[in-house]
């Protein structure tokens, strides 16, 4: 046999070796790829079955307002450092077309929205432009700057927005800034107005009058107020003694706005530089939860919405810029 041939057979026979080595091979190779793969996935099984269950994170739903929580809410400061850190919201204004005063025209300038709580107040600190603050609402034609914040639950009806509604009363926080300038220099009498005042007799009140000038409401005996009707009534607009600047007031809809029996919202306004900075704050817990008034508890959503009251455009009563329905979050 020649080298030639010895070499070839060589060749082929190894080609036959290897090719039944392969055929052997290739099995054990895919059968052990395949126990790892295996072992691999009952390892985690038995893993995630061992380890304690962790508890799943729960998502804060989404809020167009959030409140941070402080150690101490400034609820009658509108320049503490407390808002230096808290988040500004731009909220716009819109006319208000549905109840009579209207108002037609928005502001060109959005206001902004900050707001906070603690373990017993939450406080919203509300900034707008007036480029002349108006203070006083003494005479006919004097209207006072003015801004509130209305609450409600959620989820609410859009027409909430106006005062809340039949089965959603809204709590409302109304900031005046004549009731600021009351407790700031006394009650705004008929002698603010017009300090040239003069009288000779002030029926049915005898004596009273001392040098030409007539009494002021706050020096009224009691037994004389029945002859003032709005005070004698118990209107709160017209009481002389004011504690705070911030009304509290329970609405179920428009021409339902009443005043709560208790007055314990705080509060402040402070212009400058062409603008109002006002705080309005309510306790978290009602005092004035048999009228309807809300409860405000930390992690849950409510229903928010803003109107601010320019005295120099003529605003009062409903004559106003709303914004829209916003939602609010205590974080």
């Amino acid at each position: 046999m020649s080298v030639r041939r010895r070499r070839l057979i060589a060749r082929v026979g190894s080609k036959i070796a290897s090719t039944r080595a392969d055929r052997l091979l290739f099995p054990l190779l895919t059968a052990a790829s395949l126990a790892s793969i295996l072992l691999a996935y009952f390892y985690r099984q038995i893993e995630a079955a061992l380890k304690p269950t962790q508890p799943a994170a729960q998502e804060q739903p989404a809020a167009d307002i959030i409140a941070r929580r402080v150690s101490k809410a400034p609820v009658s400061d509108p320049e503490s450092p407390v808002w230096k850190d808290t988040p500004a919201y731009s909220v716009s204004l819109y006319d208000q077309s549905i109840v009579r005063p209207l108002k037609t025209a928005r502001p060109n300038q959005p206001i902004t929205v900050k707001a906070v709580y603690d373990d017993e107040w939450i406080v919203f600190r509300l900034s707008f432009r007036s480029e002349k603050p108006s203070k006083r609402s003494v005479k006919v034609a004097e209207f006072r700057d003015a801004c509130a914040v209305l609450l409600a639950r959620h989820p609410a009806a859009p027409e909430a927005r106006f005062m809340g509604t039949a089965d959603n009363p809204a709590t409302i926080l109304h900031w005046k800034a004549d009731w600021q300038l009351d407790v700031e220099e006394g009650f705004q009498d008929l002698e603010n107005a017009f300090p040239n005042v003069t009288a000779d007799y002030y029926p049915p009140l005898k004596g009273v009058v001392v040098d030409g000038k007539p009494p002021k409401t706050v020096d009224v005996a009691n037994k004389a107020v029945m002859y003032f009707p709005a005070l004698n009534a118990g209107n709160p607009l017209s009481e002389p003694i004011k504690k705070t600047p911030v009304e509290k007031l329970i609405g179920r809809g428009p021409g339902t706005l009443a005043t709560l029996p208790a007055q314990d919202a705080s509060g402040w306004g402070l212009w400058r530089d062409g603008s109002w900075h006002v705080v309005l704050a309510k306790r978290l817990k009602a005092t004035d939860s048999a009228q309807g008034e809300i409860d405000v508890e930390p992690g849950k959503l409510y229903a928010c919405a803003f109107s601010v009251w320019f005295g120099s455009e003529g605003d009062r009563g409903s004559r106003k810029n709303p914004s829209m329905l916003l939602t609010l979050l205590l974080q």
